[in-house]
């Protein structure tokens, strides 16, 4: 998967929270990624790093099914 900055990913195949990606490439290593949550600004929502490994398109191919 070819990630570029301000893709929305989740986090794993079952994720439910989307992030954006703000940075590829942190500290020149190429496995790792910086991005923060999507939405509404709230306290405590910061960027921070993940390995790009980690990542999967924000689609509704990759959301969980819904709880009945």
């Amino acid at each position: 998967m070819e990630l570029n900055s301000g893709d929305l990913v989740r986090i794993g195949v079952g994720g439910v929270s989307v992030f954006r990606v703000v940075e590829l490439g942190v500290d020149g290593d190429p496995s790792l990624a910086v991005i923060e949550a999507v939405g509404e600004p709230e306290p405590g929502i910061y960027p921070w790093p993940i390995r790009v490994a980690h990542l999967v398109p924000a689609t509704d191919s990759t959301r969980p099914p819904a709880a009945d």
